[in-house]
């Protein structure tokens, strides 16, 4: 790939999520963002433009073969189907499932999370402890014995 534009992958967890252990979660930022998955393993033969420890390939510094590797296997997904995904297994509210998706599988911090939700730093960083309140809460009911074993 080869233009102006500084062209970045910021990747964040495997799509175990949505029955796709072999792929991860990414998004594009360019001029228009993408969200979607792409196969894990390419993230293992990018020898340029990867910082790991930050989560993210500058994939505009990538060669052409390497590039066209993953532009064929980037899956574009639509955040509404995410969240339905959520939607069946939580009881989170729709603004947490919208924070639990970005910041959790896709690994934005809540700045880069607020811009897409349109809402503030502040704002995610609020959901973000409501979810780990609802899990931890969840995890000690889990825990509690119910009925008679």
């Amino acid at each position: 790939m080869r233009n102006d534009e500084e062209v970045w992958l910021r990747y964040g967890t495997t799509a175990a999520p949505i029955d796709e252990p072999d792929r991860t979660f990414g998004h594009v930022n360019s001029s228009e963002r993408r969200f979607g998955t792409f196969p894990t393993e390419f993230i293992s033969v990018v020898d340029v433009g990867l910082y790991e420890e930050e989560g993210k390939i500058l994939l505009s510094a990538v060669e052409d073969r390497l590039y066209r590797r993953f532009a064929n296997g980037f899956e574009e997904t639509e955040f509404a189907d995410l969240l339905d995904v959520l939607r069946e297994r939580t009881l989170l509210t729709e603004p947490e499932m919208r924070v639990f998706v970005l910041y959790g599988w896709f690994d934005m911090d809540a700045e880069r999370a607020a811009e897409p939700l349109d809402c503030s730093a502040a704002d995610v960083e609020a959901y973000v402890e409501a979810i780990r309140d609802k899990r931890d809460r969840a995890e000690a009911t889990a825990a509690i014995p119910f009925v008679r074993e």
